[in-house]
């Protein structure tokens, strides 16, 4: 199983799964040609694509997926209560026919196998992914208050891990929004901080996960810097070596990574 992230972050977040010559996007944020000029930077064959899995309805995972769609002649997997609370602007109209509990029993793409798991987020109904292709397993959570105990023991049983650290405490609490934005964001509906992704991959490491990346980061209350540094400590702190018994990375909001195997 291969992974690349083309962008992580508020301004639109799209990561590209490929095992056994096909491929799935978990969520499509951007543009179709900003997602066509990423992967092409990086040499990403989309056209591999099999399906769209999307995690829930706001924007920036939402507003490429139905362009993706008509052009590439796929369908994307969502709940039937993220589909029915997207912005009208962004509607998804190429669904996989289900329900939600038919939703929550997952899908088959190719080699892997994509099961939703619930979060806590202030949408609809809103998941991560757990893939598997029968060699290696993926989870992906990137919108999330708090880990509850079944997306961590989801996440536990992982390879690797795709997992929100979205701001800085400090920097959240003395930057410029607005006390209720603030609020939302720390709330256990909003967003992970550094230190929460801290202490969660500390226990993802401890479980056998051996690679971490750290994704969705604010643009305004956090730096990839202070991510890494924030959750490295952690690791040293329990006896984790970084690079040894884990590998920590950070997704990008305008910078694509490499497509890497996850071994």
């Amino acid at each position: 199983m291969k992974i690349c992230t083309l962008s992580s972050g508020s301004k639109g977040n799209c990561t590209y799964v490929e095992s056994g010559g096909a491929a799935v996007l978990i969520d499509q944020g951007l543009s179709l040609r900003e997602l066509e000029r990423r992967a092409l930077e990086v040499g990403l064959d989309l056209k591999k694509v099999r399906l769209i899995a999307v995690t829930h309805e706001h924007t920036d995972h939402i507003k490429g997926v139905q362009a993706f769609c008509d052009k590439y002649g796929v369908q994307a997997f969502i709940s039937p209560l993220s589909a029915a609370n997207a912005y009208e602007k962004y509607a998804v109209t190429s669904c996989v026919p289900t329900s939600v509990s038919g939703f929550d029993t997952g899908i088959s793409v190719g080699e892997m196998y994509l099961t939703p798991f619930r979060v806590h987020h202030d949408a609809a109904y809103t998941v991560g992914y757990q893939i598997e292709d029968g060699k290696k397993t993926l989870c992906l959570a990137t919108d999330l208050g708090y880990v509850t105990a079944g997306a961590g023991k989801r996440m536990s049983k992982a390879d690797a891990v795709l997992l929100e650290s979205n701001h800085d405490v400090y920097m959240l609490e003395h930057g410029k929004y607005p006390r209720y934005l603030k609020q939302r964001i720390a709330g256990n509906n909003g967003h992970l901080s550094n230190d929460s992704a801290a202490d969660v991959g500390v226990k993802l490491v401890q479980a056998g996960v051996k690679r971490l990346i750290l994704g969705h980061l604010s643009q305004d209350n956090n730096t990839p810097q202070a991510a890494y540094n924030t959750v490295c400590a952690a690791m040293t702190a329990a006896h984790i070596r970084q690079g040894k018994d884990v590998v920590v990375e950070v997704a990008h909001q305008f910078q694509p990574s490499m497509l890497t195997e996850i071994i």
